[in-house]
């Protein structure tokens, strides 16, 4: 059995290539991740495009709408979230567009039933206050 030859005077390591994870590089798609420590779990969404509607600026000198830059974007249970937030954390739990719906379904229900923590994930959840959500 013998080993690779390594110089162990030269200042460089190895170069080793391997195939896997880049977290500099997004992947469009569905993810869930929780906002917080004990929060709720949330739908997050990436992709690379141009800004949805709502936030397209107006030119304060035209009034004319802007034309924005296609970029990287994430949304949180469908509200825009700065994709630093939530990228590369988010990565390694992919979803499906089914159960991001149902994510985004149960935080409206959290908003419209005044379950304070179900609908805000970014509030810890209380055990002893959170509805069993099945």
């Amino acid at each position: 059995m013998s080993r690779a030859d390594l110089i162990y005077a030269t200042a460089t390591a190895p170069q080793v290539h391997a195939d896997g994870f880049d977290p500099d590089t997004p992947v469009a798609g569905y993810y869930r991740m929780r906002l917080r420590s004990g929060g709720v779990f949330v739908a997050i969404r990436v992709w690379f495009g141009a800004p949805p509607n709502h936030e397209h600026a107006d030119d304060p000198t035209t009034g004319r709408v802007l034309d924005r830059s296609h970029r990287w974007q994430a949304t949180a249970n469908g509200e825009i979230i700065p994709l630093d937030h939530v990228w590369p954390q988010c990565a390694d739990e992919p979803i499906d567009e089914a159960e991001a719906r149902r994510l985004v379904k149960l935080q409206r229900w959290g908003e419209a039933e005044g379950h304070d923590v179900v609908a805000d994930p970014t509030r810890r959840a209380d055990p002893n206050e959170t509805p069993i959500l099945f």
